[in-house]
């Protein structure tokens, strides 16, 4: 999957940010296949960070920036949200889909996702330049 964000999205002279994005979009819907399963793994922090590698390829992609960026600055700066918020917030969802609660579950979770990011964005120690710069993250 790496091979493929790399070949699809070159850092220079490839398509526009907004292409881009769709093709972050098309990895992210291949790359959370199933994340009501798979979710509690990342709470491990080797199997957190070996996904977090794949979707800062991607990140980089849209952002057009070199390798050098801090993966928590260019996540902010591509408006991707962690992978392991992500996959929470879909387990999370499925659990209550499970239990028949209604169709605001869907709202309050794609709301209190952003929230939870941008705590874990104001206590990261990386990135800080790029914080002082923006200040809150928006998906």
């Amino acid at each position: 999957m790496v091979a493929m964000l790399t070949r699809l999205m070159p850092n220079i002279t490839g398509p526009r940010s907004s292409k881009q994005r769709i093709l972050m979009s098309v990895a992210n819907s291949i790359f959370f296949y199933g994340a009501e399963v798979w979710a509690d793994a990342l709470k491990v922090k080797c199997r957190r960070n070996r996904l977090l590698k794949v979707q800062y390829k991607g990140a980089l992609r849209v952002a057009c920036a070199y390798r050098l960026v801090s993966v928590p600055a260019v996540l902010v700066i591509a408006g991707c949200i962690q992978v392991d918020l992500q996959a929470a917030e879909r387990k999370r969802i499925y659990e209550a889909k499970i239990e028949g609660a209604d169709r605001n579950i869907y709202s309050m979770e794609r709301s209190t996702t952003p929230q939870k990011w941008q705590q874990k964005w104001r206590e990261e120690t990386r990135g800080r330049w790029t914080a002082r710069l923006i200040g809150e993250v928006q998906p």
